[in-house]
């Protein structure tokens, strides 16, 4: 079956005398520089992109669809009101990045970096955003039910009133995070270092409370 090839979108240069950059959906794009620029208000479908930068680029209000980013740097964009539907974006670089206001829906973003992203009122809804890192972040009061965290770095980060419930935070790192208040009933909790972590107030179900107890090192028999 013959696909149906999809319309260019033009970017608009924010730099002087660069010539408009071509983008279309399902299509590859390999070590593109693409910093610096505006690229706001379009939408991209089934494209690829490896190790391409995105460096201090206007990305505000972008749709991506399916879209997959590998080991992209989008350090100090701008992507705010952003929305993105089961794109992936592995091992990328967010640091410094504004989120204000994005969207990831059933998003794979593992080993992205985001430390110091601006994640206020970002919505997260599924995905698997194993082993990010999100250092000294604030996501208190998020909801982030149902979403596979394993192995993901929480040190020093605001997680108070967070909804954990049925996701998976095996491994997870939360030494120094602020959790009073948050729920983790239900979540997979197994390999969490529990030393040094302040437990006051926080939902938890009984299982749970065992794998903690036995990560202190009590012998429950």
């Amino acid at each position: 079956m013959e696909l149906k090839i999809q319309p260019v979108l033009f970017i608009k240069e924010k730099m002087k005398g660069q010539k408009p950059v071509k983008l279309k959906d399902k299509t590859e794009y390999v070590e593109e520089i693409f910093d610096n620029r505006s690229i706001s208000e379009i939408t991209i479908n089934k494209s690829k992109f490896n190790n391409c930068s995105f460096k201090n680029t206007r990305l505000k209000e972008i749709m991506t669809r399916e879209c997959n980013f590998v080991e992209c740097d989008f350090s100090n964009s701008y992507l705010n009101a952003s929305v993105h539907e089961n794109s992936t974006f592995l091992n990328c670089n967010f640091e410094g990045a504004k989120l204000f206001n994005a969207d990831f829906v059933d998003c794979r973003m593992v080993g992205a970096d985001l430390i110091g992203a601006d994640l206020t009122a970002l919505k997260i809804i599924g995905g698997d955003w194993s082993y990010v890192i999100f250092r000294h972040n604030n996501l208190s009061g998020f909801d982030l039910r149902g979403i596979k965290f394993a192995g993901a770095d929480f040190y020093g980060c605001n997680l108070k009133e967070t909804d954990f419930r049925e996701s998976d935070l095996s491994g997870a790192v939360l030494t120094e995070a602020k959790i009073s208040g948050s729920n983790l009933r239900e979540a997979k909790i197994a390999g969490i270092d529990f030393k040094n972590i302040d437990l006051k107030n926080v939902h938890l179900d009984y299982m749970q409370a065992g794998i903690i107890v036995e990560s202190l090192g009590a012998l429950i028999e």
